[in-house]
C-alpha cells in the first residue's frame, strides 16, 4: 500500500511540535524560579521578576555632641623631688628604722651607725680643749699683769682656738652617726643592709617627693602657641586602663631645641595615690573644644574615594554625600557640613555600594544617645579612646572591599585597594588614573 505525502498536514505537525517545545521551556524557567530574575527557588523567593534585591546595611544616625582638638604625646611620670640619702661617717650599720615604701618625714632618722669609735675620738678632743681653754684663761691673766710675752700669749690663743675647731668636727662627725631624711617624701630603695660596713659618701636610700608628680614632654614647635602654663590636661596610664587624671602646665621652655625641633613642656599631676614614679602615661592637652556640633562614627567615612564623603540612608536607598569633617577624637569624627543631625550614615555594609543602591536597614535599634558600636555621642574628655588630633584622617584600611562573586556590590581588586592605601598611608593624593577607575566602576554598579 502507498502512502502519499500531504504538504498542509506535514506543516501541521511542525508547527505543532515547536509550539510544545517552546511550552516546555517556558515552564523549566518558571520552576527554576528566577536564578537570575528574580530570586532563588519556586516560589519568587528573591522578589519579583527583574527587581534587584535590597542590600543589608548597618547605619547610625548623625548626633550633637561635644568634640575637642588635643596634643597627644607620652611620657613617663617623674617625682618632683629625688634625692639620694648618703652616709657622711664610717662605721658598722647597728640600726635600720626605714623601709622602702615607707612614708618619712625631713629629718627622721633612717639609719645608726657604730658609735663607739667616734664617741672615743669626741671625748678624746673634747679633753684637749678643755685643757686648752684653761691654759688660755690662765696666760690671758698674765698677759693682762704684763707677766708673760705677748708671743706666749699668741701660741695660747692659737691652740685654743684650734682645739675648739677640733672639737666642732668631732660632734658633727657623731652627730652623722645618725642618717636622716633630707626630704619628706616616700623610700623608693633602700640599698644597704643592717650590720654592713658603710663608708662615706656610700648610697643608702632614694627618698622621692610623690606628690605632685612630673611629666616631661616635647611639643612641635609649630604647636606652641596653642600652650599656655595653667592649662588643663588630662593623663592616663596602661595600668589603670579605664581612669583619667587631671593635669595641668607648670612650665614651658622658652627654647626651641634645635636638634628635634621641639619645646619641652612640663605638666604638674596630683599623684592620687594612684599613681606612681616611672608610669609610662598618655598626655593629652586639650587645645581647642566645640560644643553641640554635628558627630559620626569614624567608620562610616568611605575609603573608596579620595574625597571625605559618607552614605546617607534615604527612602531605602544610599545616597553618597560629600562631607567637611573636622575634629576627630577615638572613634568620632566632627562633620562640620554635608549632613544633618538626624540623618541616617551607613557604617557597615558601605563597600562597593553605588549611588542610588537599594539598601535595607538591620539590626537596627535606638538611636539618638549610642552609637551602634556603643561609643556615645557626648563622651567625656576624660574617657578618650584611641589617638589622634587636628582634621579627620580617613579611616586606612579599616574598611576592605567584598571579593566574594555573590556578594551585593562587587569587589574591588586586591592590587587596586592595595596601592589606594599606600598612597594616603603616605599622605599623598591618588592619580588621576586611578581616580577615574574609580568612578568609572562606581558608574557601573554593582556586579551581578
Amino acid at each position: 500500500m502507498k502512502f502519499r505525502s500531504n504538504p498542509f498536514c506535514l506543516k501541521f505537525w511542525l508547527f505543532f511540535l515547536s509550539g510544545l517545545i517552546l511550552s516546555c521551556g517556558e515552564e523549566d524557567e518558571t520552576e527554576v524560579g528566577g536564578r537570575g530574575k528574580g530570586g532563588f527557588g519556586k516560589g519568587n523567593w528573591g522578589g519579583a521578576k527583574g527587581e534587584v534585591a535590597a542590600i543589608p546595611v548597618k547605619a547610625d544616625s548623625v548626633l550633637r555632641g561635644s568634640m575637642n582638638s588635643f596634643i597627644e604625646t607620652y611620657a613617663r611620670l617623674e617625682a618632683e623631688r629625688e634625692i639620694k640619702v648618703m652616709a657622711r661617717a664610717t662605721g658598722f650599720l647597728t640600726e635600720l628604722l626605714a623601709e622602702e615604701g615607707d612614708w618619712v618625714k625631713n629629718g627622721q632618722v633612717l639609719v645608726r651607725l657604730d658609735k663607739e669609735e667616734l664617741g672615743l675620738r669626741l671625748r678624746q678632743v673634747k679633753g684637749d680643749y678643755n685643757e686648752a681653754e684653761s691654759n688660755y684663761k690662765r696666760i690671758k691673766v698674765l698677759h693682762e699683769k704684763k707677766m708673760v710675752s705677748q708671743s706666749e700669749f699668741d701660741v695660747a690663743l692659737l691652740r685654743y682656738e684650734n682645739s675648739k675647731l677640733n672639737l666642732a668636727e668631732a660632734e658633727l662627725n657623731f652627730s652623722h652617726t645618725d642618717v636622716k631624711a633630707p626630704i619628706t617624701g616616700v623610700v623608693l630603695l633602700r640599698m644597704v643592709e643592717l650590720g654592713a660596713l658603710v663608708g662615706s659618701g656610700k648610697e643608702l636610700f632614694t627618698i622621692a617627693d610623690m606628690d605632685p608628680l612630673l611629666a616631661k614632654i616635647h611639643v612641635p614647635e609649630r604647636r606652641m602657641f596653642q600652650l599656655h602654663a595653667g592649662q588643663k590636661a588630662m593623663v592616663s596610664v596602661e595600668a589603670l586602663p579605664e581612669q583619667s587624671f587631671k593635669g595641668s602646665i607648670r612650665m614651658i621652655s622658652p627654647m626651641v631645641e634645635p636638634e628635634s625641633g621641639t619645646v619641652k613642656v612640663t605638666l604638674e599631676i596630683p599623684a592620687n595615690s594612684m599613681l606612681k614614679p616611672g608610669m609610662f602615661c598618655t598626655v593629652r592637652i586639650i587645645t581647642d573644644s566645640r560644643l553641640n556640633t554635628l558627630i559620626i562614627p569614624k567608620k562610616a567615612l568611605v575609603l573608596e574615594t579620595d574625597i571625605d564623603d559618607v552614605y546617607v540612608v534615604s527612602d531605602g536607598k544610599a545616597q553618597l554625600v560629600e562631607v567637611v569633617t573636622g575634629y576627630v577624637e577615638g572613634d568620632r569624627v566632627e562633620i562640620l557640613s554635608g549632613v544633618d543631625e538626624g540623618m541616617r550614615v551607613i557604617t557597615v555594609g558601605h563597600e562597593g555600594l553605588k549611588d542610588g543602591s537599594p539598601v535595607r536597614i538591620v539590626g537596627d535599634q535606638v538611636m539618638g544617645a549610642v552609637f551602634s558600636d556603643g561609643g556615645s555621642s557626648t563622651e567625656g574628655v576624660e574617657r578618650w579612646s584611641g589617638s589622634g588630633h587636628g582634621f579627620a584622617d580617613k579611616p586606612r584600611g579599616a574598611s576592605k572591599w567584598s571579593q566574594r562573586g555573590k556578594t551585593p556590590g562587587g569587589g574591588l581588586p586586591d592590587s587596586l585597594r592595595k596601592l589606594i592605601q599606600k598612597y594616603r598611608s603616605e599622605g599623598r593624593e591618588l592619580p588621576d588614573n586611578i581616580k577615574d577607575k574609580l568612578k568609572k566602576m562606581r558608574a557601573e554598579g554593582p556586579r551581578r
